[in-house]
């Protein structure tokens, strides 16, 4: 699986590194996010648990990584999210936060890398594609739209 892992550690570089000198910084991440996208839906509901017992991982410190995003990506922010999509009259609308979008799938990649160092591979696959059906997915689809958004606006 160290397909997964060349994806995923250019990302958490975007949250550990800051001020990253990368040309087209917006394009490497989309492109970036969308390879961590394909690898998940290439093994979307085939990997099994792992029943052995790890110890828990490290607390992975979410505002030093959303702080070291806002150096790499300054024009991250808010944006509106309709809340039902398939309501046509007068849709219910929220706040979002690209960076907190991102700062998020890093922080769940950190762990999934971490599981590959720590406890088995199979553990790492299977979490992996846990926190995206659960969490990751989500942050992935909405950062893509924000950023695609922002490309349009300049």
């Amino acid at each position: 699986m160290t397909n997964l892992l060349s994806i995923i550690e250019p990302i958490i570089d975007w949250g550990t590194s800051p001020k990253l000198d990368i040309p087209n910084k917006e394009l490497v991440l989309k492109q970036t996010l969308i390879s961590l996208y394909q690898e998940y839906l290439a093994i979307a509901d085939n990997t099994p648990a792992d029943e052995k017992e790890y110890p828990d991982p490290p607390d992975f410190n979410f505002e030093k990584i959303s702080n070291t995003i806002r150096s790499n990506f300054p024009k991250l922010g808010f944006y509106q999210i309709i809340l039902d999509p398939f309501e046509m009259t007068k849709p219910d609308t929220e706040l979002g936060d690209a960076n907190d979008d991102l700062s998020d799938i890093i922080k769940d990649l950190m762990e999934v890398q971490w599981r590959f160092q720590n406890t088995s591979e199979q553990d790492a696959l299977w979490y992996f594609e846990f926190i995206m059906r659960n969490h990751s997915e989500r942050h992935i689809v909405n950062l893509l739209k924000t950023l695609k958004d922002l490309e349009e606006e300049l």
